[in-house]
């Protein structure tokens, strides 16, 4: 009986054996960098850690961007005309007490956080919109 392979290092010196004999590399450097060590593309800025804790409050930050946004009720739902589409009536839904501050077109426009409201009323991508929340662009 012979004794199996060792699985090879390339480079890095460290290396693996999966299941069913297959063998890699475990690499040190991350694939998302260059050779200057710096992260490329969507990757160049990173989020800071506490970002969901560094949002702006709801009650904050819906009067800002709503027109004739109601009282909260005792549950904390306000409700304001959508500005997603023509709106006659008072068909989106916020919510002013939850950190979060869920929001819910009953037209149809769709649902979601305070970020997905700003991604949507901005246009940006999700790491764009929180950092721009948090560095306070409500």
């Amino acid at each position: 009986m012979t004794a199996p392979k060792k699985a090879r290092s390339r480079g890095d010196g460290r290396s693996f054996s999966g299941a069913n004999g297959a063998r890699g590399t475990l690499h040190a450097e991350s694939e998302a960098t260059n050779s200057s060590g710096k992260r490329k593309g969507w990757q160049d800025v990173r989020l800071p850690r506490n970002w969901r804790e560094r949002l702006p409050l709801p009650v904050a930050y819906y009067p800002t961007r709503l027109e004739l946004l109601t009282r909260a009720n005792p549950s904390g739902w306000a409700q304001a005309r959508c500005p997603f589409h023509e709106d006659g009536t008072a068909s989106l839904s916020v919510q002013m007490n939850d950190q979060r501050g869920g929001w819910r077109c009953f037209a149809g426009c769709g649902a979601g956080d305070l970020v997905a409201f700003h991604m949507r009323a901005t246009g940006k991508g999700f790491r764009d919109a929180v950092l721009d929340l948090v560095r306070g662009g409500a």
